[in-house]
């Protein structure tokens, strides 16, 4: 797949249905009488929808600018994910496609400027990392729960899995177009050496490494722990940025966010590997990239 402008999709205007829009849709499409409420997103729009009988879900609203095969990748994923889960018993929650009333996995809206993509998927229980600082433990359980996603995934293919994002590693390069809008000239140095190393020591690397399909985004705000044991992972949403990439930088995306207040910088990201290698054991050509991928993850951060 190829696109003329890989930041289209972020500068494209995000859909604007109102949350009257968003009851009338589930109830013709679903058959659900729900209260609604917005929740934030980068791309597209999404809404959390409380049925009557206290289970939710989420709508969730693709951008025009979104080609349709990248969205049937991402709800096809997630359909190959329930199926795997129910299959092997594998502990792991991801939202859940709902049908329609008349079968469908996704539907089509109308709005000025073009068709949007819709479904309706089920919500995931659980509370975000978010900005807390999360424990050696629970950089653990990461990575073994982000092993297990990816086990999950290892035989799912799609036409769609292509899709070209700034945010995908293997683009990286192309952060250094945008390194003029990084105001503090430290900084822009400092990004422009990270991805120095990337380019020397990582990006060759990607041309015979193990591929698959990842989530691509395991931030803390993505991933769900229990409120009540915070060490525990319940669950991993928000699949928008999953593509086709080598295996070891789906780890390193999710151990860039895991930085101590102090000691060894590296303290938190190591658990997080260590975790997912006691489920999926790693090559040492993965381990020796894995702090240019990291570094080219906090890069990707900081421009964008």
């Amino acid at each position: 797949m190829t696109y003329d402008d890989p930041l289209a999709s972020i500068a494209e205007e995000v859909p604007r249905f109102s949350d009257e829009n968003a009851i009338s849709i589930v109830r013709e499409q679903y058959g659900l009488d729900v209260s609604v409420r917005s929740l934030v997103s980068e791309r597209d729009q999404n809404f959390q929808l409380q049925a009557a009988d206290g289970r939710q879900f989420v709508l969730k609203i693709a951008s025009r600018a979104e080609p349709h095969e990248v969205t049937d990748f991402q709800i096809q994923a997630l359909m190959h994910i329930a199926r795997f889960v129910a299959d092997h018993g594998t502990p792991i929650s991801a939202p859940e496609v709902l049908q329609t009333l008349d079968g469908r996995s996704q539907i089509m809206l109308a709005a000025p400027g073009g068709q949007h993509v819709a479904r309706v998927v089920t919500y995931v229980d659980g509370e975000p990392i978010g900005d807390r600082l999360p424990t050696a433990t629970l950089c653990r359980n990461m990575g073994v729960y982000l092993a297990h996603l990816g086990r999950a995934l290892r035989d799912f293919e799609h036409p769609g899995c292509g899709q070209q994002l700034l945010w995908d590693m293997q683009q990286a390069l192309g952060l250094r177009e945008l390194l003029v809008h990084i105001p503090a000239d430290s900084v822009r140095r400092n990004v422009e050496r990270a991805l120095d190393d990337f380019e020397e020591h990582a990006l060759p690397v990607f041309q015979t490494a193990r591929r698959q399909v990842i989530h691509s985004d395991f931030n803390p705000d993505n991933v769900l722990v229990d409120p009540d044991q915070s060490d525990v992972v319940v669950g991993v949403i928000d699949f928008g940025d999953m593509l086709e990439a080598p295996l070891i930088v789906d780890i390193a995306i999710g151990a860039a966010y895991l930085q101590p207040r102090d000691g060894n910088p590296l303290a938190l990201a190591a658990e997080s590997l260590a975790g997912y290698h006691s489920i999926t054991p790693l090559e040492q050509y993965e381990t020796d990239i894995f702090f240019e991928l990291v570094k080219a993850r906090l890069c990707a951060s900081i421009v964008l």
